[in-house]
This record gives structure tokens, sequence and C-alpha cells, in this order.
């Protein structure tokens, strides 16, 4: 568990919170519901929970408080959020700020980061999702192991062992992307054999969850139309995602003045500042690691937050 020091805002990162054991997928990464319990119950006793406009009050005066504050943000739009952690936040008079993408929610589909996570969880032998990457390289890309570069890949992370962050760089950004995207789909099939459009429902919130929500006074923001890396693409294509998400919002009614978005994998660039600065985006979060202090408060468009696990 990190420090906890006074004068600072931890923003704080959930994705998937379930029973995950009773689950049908055990041995996802996932954070147990009672968990969740009792990390809310933690934050309840020790820290300011902020909501959106307490949070964005603090960011337009620039005021911290001396007692630790938190700000609870769920990524992805998981039906997990509706089934367990809404429910929950609800029952304690806490809200959340829930980024969700629009393509799981009007085209049924399943983003390649939830396929590679569910690859992974029903096959726990790396070598053999390794072994079929290259083997479906070579097939499709009609390249060898030896021709990848693979030195160049990034393998290490907080939160992953380097076989896995090998598996997750080649299947969500070393690749071109239409292979990549085709050699994730096959090994989908191989490995789960489950229908995309079924599995996606199963899997995420629908616009119906996300008013009802909304009523209820829990708050969304944008996670990109597609959940794609935003800093490689051109200017063109990341105003379509921001603002086809901006656009879903309005059209269903939970649209925020004070709109918010959490960059999908982290990824920005001086051009997607640009684009959030003209729509009036509030403010942003990236993947930096750390909490809301006074020397980073006014750079809002590039907030840092901590993972759940951080407060395990």
């Amino acid at each position: 568990m990190i420090k906890v020091k006074n004068n600072t805002i931890y923003i704080v990162m959930y994705h998937y919170v379930r029973k995950v054991k009773k689950s049908n997928y055990p041995n996802l990464d996932a954070l147990e519901f009672d968990d969740f319990k009792n990390q809310i119950l933690y934050f309840k006793k020790n820290f300011n929970i902020l909501d959106n406009e307490q949070f964005n009050e603090i960011i337009q005066n620039k005021k911290i408080a001396k007692k630790p504050s938190v700000v609870l943000t769920f990524d992805d739009g998981y039906i997990d959020h509706y089934d367990y952690v809404y429910p929950y936040l609800k029952k304690n008079k806490i809200s959340g700020i829930f980024y969700t993408p629009v393509k799981t929610i009007e085209n049924k589909i399943v983003l390649d980061a939830n396929k590679i996570q569910f690859i992974l969880e029903k096959e726990n032998n790396k070598s053999k999702v390794l072994n079929l990457i290259f083997y479906y390289i070579k097939k499709v890309f009609k390249k060898t192991q030896e021709e990848l570069s693979l030195g160049k890949i990034n393998v290490k992370d907080r939160y992953n062992d380097k076989e896995t962050m090998l598996i997750k760089n080649l299947l969500q950004y070393h690749l071109p992307k239409k292979i990549r995207k085709k050699i994730i789909n096959l090994i989908f099939k191989d490995i789960l054999n489950l229908e995309e459009k079924e599995f996606s429902k199963s899997l995420y919130m629908n616009k119906n969850h996300i008013i009802e929500m909304y009523k209820d006074s829990m708050v969304f923001g944008s996670h990109g139309n597609s959940h794609d890396w935003l800093e490689y693409l051109n200017k063109k294509d990341q105003e379509k995602e921001i603002l086809s998400s901006i656009n879903f919002f309005k059209k269903i009614g939970t649209f925020n003045s004070n709109f918010s978005i959490c960059y999908p994998f982290g990824s920005y660039n001086e051009m997607t500042l640009k684009i959030l600065k003209k729509y009036n985006i509030s403010f942003a979060i990236s993947a930096k690691v750390g909490g809301v202090v006074k020397n980073n408060i006014g750079n809002n468009l590039t907030l840092p937050r901590y993972d759940t696990t951080d407060f395990i």
C-alpha cells in the first residue's frame, strides 16, 4: 500500500470489480467485490471522497484540502460497474466517474484489450499463447519471429510479468493494426470459441444501464469511441474519436457540463490536448502514476492517478 499524504487528491482507477472466484472466469485479473467494499469503507473513514463537481471546483480554484481526498474512476464500461459498483456506491451515497468506450455499447463489439485479457484468463500457459501468436504472424503477416524486432519492445511493467507484456505489446501495438486485430480474433476463437456480439452483451453495460446510473448521480466521461491509441491517430481521427464520444453521451442525455476524458492506454499527444481545449473538456486522466498536488493541479489535461491495487 502506498504512503498516503496530506494535501493530495488520489484519483483511483478500477476495471473489473466482481465476485471473481465464483464467476465463469476465476483467473481474470479482477478485484474481488468484498475487497472493493472494504476499500470503500477505508476511503470513507480516512479520506474526503470527492464527486465530479467537487473535484472540478478544486481544479478551478487550485485549493486542495489538507485531509487526503479520493476520486473514484471506473474504466471500460463493464457490466460489473452496474451489477456491483453502482448499487454499493449508491448505498453509501458516493458518486463515481465511469469512462465508457462508445463502440462496445453501440456496435456490441469486444475491445481487443479485453479479448487479450480473456485469452490470458482461459490459457495461463503464456508460452502457448506466444507460440500461437508467432504461428499466426507467420501465416497471416508472412514474417518470422526473428523479423519482428522484439528487442525494441518494452516488457517492464508494474502489473505484469515479461511474457504477459510481450503478448500485450505484440497484440496491442507492435504489429500493424489490421494484422494484430486479425490475429487476436483468430486466437480468441481458438481458445474461447465465443460469439463476439453475445459475449459483448454479457461483458459491458448498455445505454439503459448508463441512463439509470446517471439519474442516480453517477457521472460518465469519454474513453474514446473505439478505445484506440490517440497519439498514433491523425488530427481528423483523434477528433472523431473524442467528438463521437461527446455526441453519444449528449444523445442519451448523460452529458455532464464538467465532462472529462480518460485516455485509452494513457495515450495522447499535443494535438489531443488542443482538441480537448477546443471542446472545453474539464479535465483528463493520463497513465502517469501519482497524486494530484499543488505542483500539478494546473495540468488539468494530464492528471495522474493510482490503481486500486495501490490501496490494498
